[in-house]
């Protein structure tokens, strides 16, 4: 493994051009109109007509909104100053609602703003892509523009002292200011042409930001990325894969970083249907977990073979005392086989526990918590480090819409801890 204290920036990768990045605004609008023609086509010959569950109930679209009074029940603790953040689907206008994903719909940001234990303001505002500046005869925002479409829909996160949104399959990041503006998309500090991801991971020890990346117009490759605490890109590497799959998250411990290479891959299929995220379970694609060490070169990979499955989120990764690396991930059955509207699908979800034993070459798999949940999360304080607690959402396997409680996993007296919002 490299010495990560005496690395610079890599100076060898794909750039930007203003030509390219104006080529790559005129492919998105063509893909765009593309996918609609393609679902006209697609519906006016269905006739299955369904209601689709993530544009209603807990999934219905807002509008932008900005409230500076609030009724607090209970106290803010006068220790807590800070933005909340949050960023998910909130499409703007869906013309055929058949067709509409959940992945795809525009960017929305909601922030509550605390200082000092005080409540200052609650905003709801769209990430400002193309798309959505001329909706509103707005100049469109700095920067490039890469990968299948410009929406930018599933994280932000904290780096080099500026706030990110991110997606996953090759559109770049937006950098956001304090009241939620847009100010630029690009791959942080450089002018790299590369794909970014929905979810890095951040370590503690030397801020580095760590990314498994895919592009949704290059099936052949994921990408290794570094990005180090002055936004420059500091380690890549492309990693020979089959069929395109979607790779949604990874995990890194403080030697490895974890490639899930699962068998929801790019669907032509899906793409003639009109599907917007053209993804479909692939029962001919080998599922397998990749372990590479940090800096490491695409020949370093140690690829092992597991049953077949999908992830979409890991709570947390480390090296155990006997060196096996310990994962805990909700785990799908499969992912994206009856529904194409989202991935919900009734099919057996589960928080577990992966022991990767290197020597052996083997993934022993236990189930923490067979309750149906999603969106693990740890205090990131102990990225990469043994953690002792787990928090999740619960969700009614048979309605997504009911997904109201918070759980807390106490992984040291193994007892978990619920928490019921309420019915909408």
């Amino acid at each position: 493994m490299k010495n990560k204290n005496v690395l610079n920036p890599v100076v060898d990768y794909p750039r930007f051009t203003d030509l390219k990045s104006k080529f790559n605004t005129y492919r998105q609008k063509f893909m765009g109109l593309g996918v609609t023609w393609l679902q006209k086509r697609s519906i006016a010959s269905s006739k299955n007509k369904t209601k689709n569950p993530y544009l209603h109930g807990i999934f219905a679209p807002v509008g932008e909104v900005e409230n500076r009074e609030f009724n607090i029940i209970g106290e803010i603790p006068k220790q807590l100053t800070g933005l909340l953040l949050r960023l998910g689907p909130n499409p703007i206008h869906v013309e055929n609602q058949d067709a509409y994903h959940w992945f795809t719909g525009d960017g929305m940001l909601h922030a509550l703003k605390i200082e000092q234990g005080q409540a200052v303001w609650f905003k709801s505002h769209y990430i400002e892509t193309d798309a959505l500046q001329k909706q509103k005869n707005k100049p469109v925002k700095a920067g490039f523009r890469r990968g299948p479409s410009d929406v930018v829909n599933t994280n932000v996160f904290y780096h080099a002292n500026k706030i990110w949104a991110s997606v996953e399959a090759g559109t770049l990041p937006a950098r956001i200011d304090l009241d939620l503006n847009t100010e630029e998309h690009r791959f942080f500090n450089t002018d790299a042409d590369l794909p970014f991801t929905a979810h890095p991971h951040k370590d503690n020890k030397t801020a580095h930001l760590h990314a498994i990346c895919y592009d949704a117009l290059d099936i052949k490759h994921a990408y290794y990325e570094v990005i180090d605490q002055q936004e420059m890109l500091l380690h890549w590497a492309k990693i020979p894969v089959q069929h395109g799959p979607m790779i949604h998250d990874c995990a890194i411990t403080e030697q490895d970083i974890l490639i899930f290479d699962l068998p929801v891959t790019f669907s032509f299929k899906q793409l003639i249907k009109g599907n917007p995220l053209p993804y479909a379970w692939n029962e001919k694609h080998a599922a397998r977990i990749g372990i590479l060490p940090k800096y490491g070169r695409v020949d370093e990979v140690q690829w092992i073979s597991i049953e077949p499955c999908f992830i979409f989120h890991a709570a947390n990764a480390y090296r155990s005392d006997q060196q096996q690396i310990i994962l805990d991930v909700v785990v799908h059955r499969y992912m994206f086989k009856k529904s194409h509207q989202g991935p919900f699908e009734q099919q057996n979800t589960q928080l577990q526990r992966w022991t990767i034993d290197l020597k052996q070459n083997t993934v022993d798999r236990q189930v923490l918590d067979a309750q149906a949940q999603e969106f693990p999360r740890i205090d990131e304080r102990y990225t990469g480090e043994k953690h002792r607690y787990i928090y999740s959402i619960s969700f009614d396997p048979m309605t997504m819409i009911k997904a109201n409680h918070l759980i807390c996993h106490d992984l040291q007296i193994n007892e978990k801890a619920t928490y019921k919002f309420g019915d909408q």
